[in-house]
């Protein structure tokens, strides 16, 4: 089987031997979508056409269906066109995506992501930025940019996005863990105006603000995630920010800064 490769984190996209897919129009691209947040699953034929054409589709999708898979079929793997393929196949009374391991990217970024997470719990957070820079550069903007207002892929949209946010954050944490707190203030200030609800980013922008020697700024922020998530969530802030107000405020040598390594920090991509 040539070389394929199935891209979600952005719009959805296709390349093979290295080279860009045309997938055809926004239809054919919904029934590659539907297989894809299937993963793996059989979708029978008449799920898959509500899920592109919605409970109210016309008579004739059904017959339409059978032409985009076609379609896709011809574009996925022209050597098969006209007979049972090895990525998109008939299984059953419906149709499934076949691909080895790592051929979606998403597929490979959550690989990374794990890779990254393991080398910063083993007290490696050089190699864990790195890894974490890697799988972050898979992504191309929000995820099924193009299909993005489709009700079956929203699922998928909101656990990759979440997962991205997980991953920058998890960067952020080997970046300062690294001694790059410094360096790191202007990208954590602008992360906690984009994601003024996840606690950790408030958490990382008061730690690298009391490494850089900015006690009362690193209180400052905590009052100002206090007050955000008081008026946003009705909540208080959780036992992570409220044990580093603490160590803050009775200089805990845990916080102290530590020498930086050496190497590119690059910049995380939103």
């Amino acid at each position: 089987m040539t070389e394929l490769d199935l891209c979600v984190l952005g719009p959805i996209g296709a390349m093979r031997a290295g080279r860009p897919v045309a997938l055809g129009g926004r239809r054919q691209r919904m029934v590659l979508a539907a297989l894809l947040v299937a993963r793996g699953r059989m979708l029978p034929v008449e799920r898959l056409r509500e899920l592109v054409w919605g409970d109210g589709g016309p008579v004739a999708s059904r017959a339409t269906l059978y032409g985009y898979v076609a379609g896709l079929r011809r574009a996925l793997e022209p050597e098969h066109a006209a007979r049972q393929g090895d990525v998109l196949v008939r299984a059953g009374t419906g149709y499934a995506i076949r691909l080895p391991p790592g051929r979606v990217d998403a597929e490979r970024f959550t690989a990374l992501v794990d890779r990254g997470g393991a080398l910063l719990d083993r007290g490696r957070p050089v190699e864990a930025a790195a890894t974490l820079d890697a799988g972050l550069a898979l992504w191309r903007g929000p995820a099924f940019a193009d299909l993005g207002d489709a009700p079956f892929v929203l699922p998928a949209v909101t656990r990759l996005e979440a997962a991205r946010a997980t991953a920058i954050e998890l960067r952020l944490t080997a970046l300062l863990q690294a001694g790059h707190h410094a360096a790191l203030l202007g990208e954590l200030a602008a992360l906690v105006v984009e994601e003024p609800l996840r606690e950790r980013g408030w958490e990382l922008l008061a730690t690298a603000l009391y490494r850089a020697g900015r006690q009362g700024d690193a209180l400052a922020v905590l009052r100002r995630a206090r007050r955000t998530l008081a008026e946003q969530l009705g909540a208080d802030p959780g036992p992570a920010l409220r044990r580093l107000e603490a160590a803050i405020l009775h200089h805990d040598e845990a916080l102290a800064p530590v020498l930086a390594a050496a190497g590119p920090i690059g910049c995380a991509r939103r």
